[in-house]
């Protein structure tokens, strides 16, 4: 099966539809400039709506969410301006698509609907696909064995498909310190490990997914 061609609207409804029937609440953007929240200029993640449900000071009602995030990277800790122009992968301004889990799934359903989503929904070829996993360089943080486990898992997945790196490549850090776990086709968080797939020769494709 050939990738299909898909337009930038295209890519964010069939993500948003295909959550949804995986019982996500799809939830509106929020503003550029984050109301109430001091720290940032700007929103640059689609995690900063959520910042308050993962650090337990507010709830929503529901477990599972589902957005496309407006987001601006032109200042502070994530600042893209030095890389854009640079690659195919760095903007300033750009959508970030996520699905979110409130104390609900872990990273066994976040691989196995990104990989469905990839490869059934997005038809992208199950040969060129590639994982990436954390593997501590610094030897403080065990190897991120779970989710290489789980990547092999998936249906038509190479086994010697999952690459591990350290925490340049694979650790994404909001902040110094930090609890909130969450994922990008990857673990993402405050601080955190992360995995992410990877289509050589195309690009690399970053799914927010929270585990």
């Amino acid at each position: 099966m050939s990738p299909k061609k898909l337009t930038g609207a295209e890519i964010r409804d069939t993500f948003i539809d295909f959550f949804v029937e995986h019982g996500h609440t799809a939830v509106p953007s929020s503003s550029l400039v984050p109301g109430g929240d001091a720290t940032l200029l700007f929103t640059n993640s689609g995690m900063v709506q959520f910042k308050d449900v993962f650090l337990g000071q507010d709830k929503r009602p529901y477990k599972r969410a589902v957005d496309s995030q407006k987001c601006m990277r032109v200042a502070g800790k994530h600042n893209d301006l030095d890389d854009v122009g640079r690659d195919d992968t760095h903007h300033t301004f750009f959508e970030m698509l996520g699905n979110w889990s409130f104390g609900d799934y872990y990273k066994k359903e976040a691989i196995e609907w990104a990989w469905q989503l990839l490869t059934d929904v997005w038809g992208l070829k199950k040969e060129n696909t590639w994982a990436t996993v954390f593997k501590d360089d610094q030897g403080d943080i065990p190897s991120d064995e779970e989710a290489a486990k789980y990547w092999r898992a998936q249906p038509g997945f190479h086994d010697g498909h999952v690459l591990y790196f350290g925490r340049k490549d694979n650790f994404w850090e909001m902040a110094e310190t930090g609890h909130v776990v969450f994922l990008e086709i990857s673990l993402v968080c405050a601080m955190s490990p992360c995995c992410i797939a990877h289509i050589p020769a195309i690009r690399r494709v970053r799914t927010p997914i929270l585990v």
